[in-house]
């Protein structure tokens, strides 16, 4: 399984505050909102209809206010009809402003949201292979998912709520301290302890927010890996091991969400009763008063309502500050995919040849370290020149993958330097020199869709010519045509529906179609039977001609056929040269090379002997 990583090794790469730290980031908020504040039409438009509906519920009140003098003055109902028009009036226009600001939070939260995924894929595919070793897939799924739909809804409705907050307790304050400053300021008399109460919690509902959120990545990546291992998972038999750690890691989710929403469920609560006592100690003091006669009726009345409304938008706006203690972690996290630096510099100081020609690739001194200072590679020296075939071959684990991929700058030199035409090749635009690669992996990636357009997939302008063309010298054409919908057929996520052999050969076609420079094969062909891979072979004979090949092969086929042979063991090139020159050296690679060759002659035995047998039985039947 992938590396996984514990909460803290979450939190402390370099990427993340530390979890102790638990103040609002304000920079960090203001750097979100200006994905939202990019769209300074809609959020004008939205801070109107928040900030007209904010000022029709004050309207309510000071409506009531005045019917109920009215009638208290008059004594009549005369004027009733006028007063019950302007609260329907009121109430259109709220309910118009409902519907607009509704429709545009909703269509501002998808822009907002929109960009910061594309922001965030756009710097994922900038990275090394370092960054996706580090990070599990589920990881970054959950930062690109159900992180950006957290704070996209935060970022627009709580704009939204805090626009008709403000209105709303703007307008209500000022009416109220014209109305009667006494009785406003017995409404107002709270606020410092909302405040006091808001700073008490926040610490602790950010931690334990920070908690939720780790654990939750670490389940999306166990979800993820226990899916696209559970071939391996299922023939070792670990579906009860998986459970089990599956199961430890809900646990922990749990007793982490508990603990935040007890603190959110408390929060709550708290602040409405410090606005109920405030609305009660308001509505004691006007009874008073206006028994008294020192209000009338219509200003006791509207305060009363306003009280119902008034502490509202202080609730609100105390559940969005929760909702953004919470999703700091989140915002944390995005940011950190956002901002992660590509280890591999993509911009290149020297133009590339007209004719993009490769001639020469020459590795001098180079090292590399996956966790300095465990060294893979150790001091690696050799060149290969055009229409060169160089076979890197050697135990398991000696580093020749790695190479591999040094070579195709997935990763970079420790130390040591990579040149391509005499050039350091970290000078050349990346994209140029990638473009240049073709490159076949022992476990190629087929993705959905068509055989035709996996093919296709490094050359999208091929016609179904050199697409039928390049599948022929692969080797594919045999199997794809058999196939009930030939090219058309749908490969599967993943290329599901094919074999192994299968997606290699589609793999070498992809490569092939591509007319790259250099061509790179790790054990490209170790899934396809012998006849297979020599067709193969032929068919690549004319491509690699005045062209670069590595080859990580174990088939003496394959070996035989290079140009050069390294061997590396341990992370160093222990010898070099022809297939010739290295049996005469009588050193490891001959070694290697005799006890290969007696592998095959025993299982060209063994086939042999199965084809006699084979050969009797269809005689034997043929005679009864």
């Amino acid at each position: 399984m992938a590396d996984t990583f514990s909460d803290t090794e979450l939190l402390t790469q370099d990427e993340f505050r530390d979890s102790e730290n638990a103040r609002m980031d304000t920079k960090l908020w203001r750097r979100l909102f200006n994905y939202v504040l990019h769209y300074k039409g809609h959020l004008a438009v939205v801070a109107v209809c928040g900030g007209v509906l904010g000022i029709t519920e004050m309207a309510f009140g000071l409506v009531t206010k005045w019917l109920v003098d009215d009638i208290q003055t008059n004594g009549t109902d005369a004027s009733l009809g006028t007063w019950t028009l302007l609260i329907v009036i009121a109430s259109v226009i709220s309910s118009v402003m409902i519907v607009g600001f509704v429709f545009l939070v909703s269509k501002l939260r998808a822009m907002a949201s929109y960009d910061i995924r594309l922001d965030a894929f756009v710097n994922i595919q900038k990275q090394s292979f370092g960054f996706f070793d580090k990070r599990p897939v589920g990881w970054l799924m959950a930062r690109l998912t159900s992180d950006c739909e957290r704070l996209t809804d935060i970022l627009t409705w709580a704009f939204l709520d805090f626009v008709w907050g403000t209105a709303m307790m703007l307008s209500m304050g000022t009416v109220m301290l014209i109305l009667n400053w006494k009785l406003a300021l017995c409404a107002f008399a709270l606020l410092p302890m909302i405040g006091w109460v808001t700073v008490k919690f926040r610490r602790s509902i950010l931690q334990t927010a920070r908690e939720v959120r780790s654990t939750n990545s670490l389940i999306t990546g166990s979800f993820n890996e226990s899916i696209s291992g559970v071939l391996t998972s299922k023939s070792f038999v670990k579906e009860s091991e998986n459970l089990e750690e599956f199961s430890q890691q809900t646990d922990r989710l749990y007793s982490s969400s508990v603990k935040n929403l007890t603190l959110s469920a408390v929060y709550m609560p708290i602040m409405m009763t410090v606005g109920s006592i405030a609305a009660g100690l308001t509505i004691a003091i006007g009874g008073l008063d206006f028994l008294n006669g020192s209000i009338v009726a219509g200003t006791l009345i509207a305060f009363m309502g306003w009280m119902r409304f008034f502490f509202e938008p202080v609730t609100e706006m105390a559940h969005w500050f929760t909702e953004m203690q919470t999703a700091q972690a989140s915002a944390e996290r995005i940011l950190a995919v956002m901002d992660a630096v590509p280890a591999i510099n993509s911009d290149g100081q020297v133009k590339p040849p007209d004719d993009n020609s490769i001639d020469s690739i020459d590795i001098r001194s180079v090292s590399f370290a996956y966790n300095p200072p465990e060294s893979v590679l150790s001091d690696i020296s050799l060149k290969a020149v055009a229409g060169e075939t160089v076979a890197l071959v050697g135990p398991t684990g000696g580093g020749k993958t790695t190479l591999a991929n040094i070579v195709c700058r997935f990763y970079e030199p420790s130390s040591g330097c990579v040149f391509v035409n005499g050039t350091d090749y970290r000078q050349f635009p990346l994209r140029w020199f990638r473009s240049q690669l073709g490159v076949v992996l022992q476990h190629p990636h087929v993705f959905s869709g068509s055989i035709l357009e996996n093919i296709r997939y490094g050359k999208p302008s091929a016609s179904d010519s050199e697409v039928f063309a390049a599948a022929k010298t692969a080797g594919a054409h045999d199997f794809i045509d058999q196939m009930q919908e030939n090219y058309d057929t749908e490969a599967g996520a993943g290329g599901s529906k094919l074999s192994a052999g299968q997606k290699q050969l589609i793999s070498i076609a992809r490569a092939i179609l591509a007319d790259p420079q250099v061509l790179i094969l790790d054990e490209a062909t170790s899934s396809v039977d012998t006849a297979t891979e020599q067709h193969i072979q032929q068919g690549l004979e004319n491509l690699l001609q005045n062209r670069l090949c590595f080859v990580i092969a174990h088939r003496l086929s394959t070996i035989r056929n290079a140009t050069k042979i390294a061997f590396i063991q341990s992370g160093r090139v222990e010898e070099y040269g022809t297939h010739k020159e290295l049996l005469r050296l009588d050193g490891l690679y001959a070694d290697m090379y005799r006890q290969q060759s007696l592998r095959e002659s025993i299982e060209s035995s063994f086939d042999l002997a199965d084809k006699t047998r084979n050969d009797v039985v269809d005689a034997d039947s043929a005679l009864n």
